[in-house]
C-alpha cells in the first residue's frame, strides 16, 4: 500500500534531489506497510530513513549555497527543526523509552508534502542553471 505517492507533481527537476525525495518516500511507505512488525525490523528501516533524511538535506543545502539561494537560512531550519524530531524520535524508540507510534509517519509525511510543495518548488529555478 503506498502511503505518500510520489509522482510529478513533486519532481523539481534536479535529478539527485528528486531521485532522494523518492527514495526518502520509498522509505517512508515501506516503514508504514511494516508498522505492526517487530522492533528489529522497524529501527532498520527507521534507521535508513534517518541516514536519508540527513544525507538529503546536506546535499539539497549545498545545492542552494552553490547557487546562493535567498531563503536558505529558512530551509535549512526546517531541515534541522525536522531531522532533529525524527532523529529523536529513532533514539526514544530505540532505548525502548517509546513503543513505535505509527504517527510518527503521519507526522513525516503531512512535513514532506507541505515542505516539497512550499520550499522545495521554489528550487524548480535551479534546475535550469545546472
Amino acid at each position: 500500500m503506498r502511503f505518500i505517492n510520489f509522482g510529478k507533481d513533486y519532481e523539481i527537476g534536479i535529478r539527485s534531489v528528486d531521485q532522494q525525495h523518492k527514495e526518502i518516500i520509498d522509505t517512508i511507505n515501506y516503514l508504514y506497510n511494516i508498522r505492526t512488525h517487530d522492533k528489529k525490523e522497524i529501527l532498520e528501516y527507521f534507521n535508513t530513513l534517518v541516514k536519508q533524511l540527513k544525507t538529503h538535506f546536506e546535499s539539497e543545502e549545498n545545492l542552494m549555497k552553490e547557487n546562493k539561494v535567498v531563503h536558505f537560512i529558512s530551509h535549512k531550519l526546517e531541515h534541522d527543526r525536522a531531522y532533529s524530531k525524527y532523529a529523536d524520535y529513532y533514539s526514544t524508540y530505540k532505548s525502548g523509552k517509546k513503543e513505535f507510534d505509527p504517527e510518527i509517519l503521519v507526522s513525516l509525511k503531512n512535513w514532506i508534502e507541505n515542505h516539497m510543495i512550499r520550499k522545495d518548488m521554489k528550487l524548480k529555478a535551479l534546475a535550469k542553471l545546472n
